[in-house]
């Protein structure tokens, strides 16, 4: 068998479709797809092969503890650089903002009030070997 991986889908709040898709934008992100007012579309990075689709739903958000499970991971050489720029972005949007890590190169960061199912990881460079 052949397959080839297309994409990975995460849930969102309702009514927030616009402000997630702003914040992918801060992260390199650009909208790949989008029929009409649909409330869900697919993004991507261009150097990436992999697309990213995001769905409004009604469900309840998950549990932290279970959250940071299910990350969608970027790399960058300065993590907490990057993410204190997406902190100033969500004060400045007034959205509730929460991070943590598992070390000082894997860094995550959450608004539970827009994600359901997942949080964004940033983790440096170097903890990806070539």
């Amino acid at each position: 068998m052949k397959v080839k991986l297309h994409h990975f889908a995460y849930n969102i709040k309702p009514n927030s479709l616009e402000l997630v898709l702003e914040l992918f934008e801060q992260l390199g992100c650009t909208l790949f797809y989008r029929k009409e007012n649909a409330r869900w579309c697919m993004i991507k990075q261009k150097q990436v092969q992999i697309s990213i689709q995001i769905i409004e739903t009604q469900d309840q958000s998950i549990p932290i503890k279970k959250k940071i499970n299910t990350h969608l991971a970027f790399l960058s050489k300065n993590p907490q650089e990057d993410i204190e720029k997406i902190k100033q972005w969500s004060e400045d949007k007034n959205i509730k903002f929460r991070q943590g890590g598992w070390s000082d190169k894997e860094l995550w960061f959450d608004f539970p009030d827009l994600f359901v199912n997942f949080v964004i990881e940033i983790m440096h460079t170097s903890i990806v070997k070539s």
